[in-house]
């Protein structure tokens, strides 16, 4: 008798694992699609603002040097804000580890396939002091500040955006490097 109520509960306990499992999986599908639907939010506001010469991928590196590579401290010291900002934007030594593993594991993506309609702001050719590279923005504070690199012929640098009200804006910009 015993037996059989084993038995006869064990699927019950195995569906309710099944079922926890399956929410579990659910949840961190959700924060996925959440944090990629973030990013695409700030690569379409980057786009949108653009004078329509970035090119049709995001970048990892720059030449040979990767850009996690300039995720240092000095690099990311905002002194020129704009937008009724006055005080300078340093990002804490925490968040520079946190970004510079974020900034690792970044990848390419086409931005022409992300966002078919805004084409006419992607270029394939690569026109030198016209054609700009970005990478992907990485998201931080709660989503709502990012930070992205942007590089042309004349130099590179790293863009810092907030959210404010809803809607994204570029408050500072530091130069890594400069021709």
């Amino acid at each position: 008798m015993r037996l059989r109520l084993l038995i006869l509960k064990t699927p019950t306990i195995f569906k309710t694992i099944a079922v926890l499992i399956f929410i579990t999986s659910c949840s961190s599908n959700k924060n996925t699609i959440n944090k990629v639907n973030n990013e695409y939010e700030v690569l379409s506001y980057i786009l949108k603002k653009s004078k329509g010469n970035i090119y049709y991928k995001t970048i990892t590196e720059e030449g040979n040097i990767p850009i996690e590579s300039y995720v240092k401290n000095r690099y990311l010291e905002f002194y020129l804000c704009s937008n009724g900002i006055y005080s300078p934007i340093k990002i804490p030594k925490e968040e520079v580890v946190f970004l510079k593993q974020k900034v690792k594991s970044i990848s390419v993506q086409r931005i022409d396939k992300l966002f078919p309609d805004l084409k006419d702001k992607t270029t394939k050719k690569k026109i030198r002091f016209k054609t700009s590279f970005i990478s992907m923005p990485i998201l931080f504070r709660n989503n709502t500040m990012a930070i992205y690199y942007a590089t042309q012929t004349y130099g590179g640098e790293f863009k810092l955006l907030r959210k404010v009200n809803g809607e994204w804006e570029t408050i500072c910009a530091n130069s890594v490097w400069i021709e």
